[in-house]
């Protein structure tokens, strides 16, 4: 029996205006009456995710979690308390930095409660305009950061040709130590090596005293791969990247613009 649903956000839980739509609204508080938890499971930071847990009925609500920066931060959505995080080596991510500024790329650098931007491009703010707000460097190196723990670092480009060359010619210091993870078809994703999403849905389980079995993941893209890997029952929905396709364990018929988390919430639990 499923008790916990963790479930990506863009193109799969978000249409592409970047609201839920109410269908799958209504799913969730259903599956919430039943004693399910529905958790976010986000590649982005949790304070940018306020607006859809409004939408879903879990802002500030006691009992609710969200996993974010894929799988680097879990968060308890009542007060905001961090309950875990996993940031990356320093040296590691200033390396990842400095070497992205040598190419045509943007730059993003995740801590907890902020987010910076390097060669923020008007599409890139376009794209970002209602998901999240991040502030603009130009910065030589990330010394400015050093005490504080960085979770994650992303290079953003439109033509993802150019990001699967980049990650042909990484140095081994860091293709070695990283988690590597593509998403919203722009971006390259850097994590702590064996730190995904996965990593927060059993940290999760854990503390809820939740069976991995007894959960079901449902996502889109590469950096979904280890939510769907670990949970006990993996869907995708309609629009999924073709190189998740082998590793889940249904296919949706429904994409993101068509309520493809409500659809699978009436399927999976409400309908047995």
């Amino acid at each position: 029996m499923i008790h916990l649903v963790a479930s990506d956000l863009d193109e799969t839980l978000l249409r592409s205006d970047k609201h839920v739509g109410l269908y799958t609204q209504e799913m969730i508080r259903k599956i919430q009456e039943k004693g399910i938890h529905f958790v976010c499971a986000t590649g982005r930071p949790f304070f940018s995710i306020q607006n859809t847990l409004r939408e879903i009925g879990q802002f500030q609500k006691p009992g609710t979690y969200t996993i974010s920066l894929n799988g680097g931060c879990v968060t308890e959505n009542n007060t905001g308390q961090v309950l875990y995080t996993k940031p990356m080596n320093f040296d590691l991510v200033n390396q990842i930095y400095t070497l992205g500024k040598t190419y045509d790329v943007g730059i993003q650098v995740y801590l907890v409660d902020k987010t910076y931007a390097y060669r923020l491009n008007e599409d890139e703010r376009h794209f970002l305009k209602g998901r999240m707000e991040v502030s603009k460097i130009d910065a030589e190196d990330l010394s400015f950061l050093k005490n504080r723990p960085i979770i994650k670092i992303l290079f953003e480009n439109t033509d993802l040709s150019i990001l699967k060359q980049i990650e042909k010619q990484l140095p081994e210091t860091i293709s070695q130590n990283c988690d590597l993870s593509y998403s919203s078809n722009r971006y390259f994703e850097f994590n702590p090596r064996g730190v995904h999403k996965g990593l927060g849905l059993e940290y999760l389980c854990d503390h809820l005293k939740i069976a991995i079995k007894d959960t079901l993941a449902i996502g889109d893209n590469i950096n979904d791969l280890g939510l769907l890997k670990t949970a006990g029952l993996s869907i995708g929905v309609k629009n999924a990247h073709p190189d998740i396709l082998s590793t889940i364990d249904d296919l949706c018929p429904y994409t993101h613009d068509e309520d493809a988390v409500g659809h699978i919430l009436q399927r999976y639990i409400l309908s047995k």
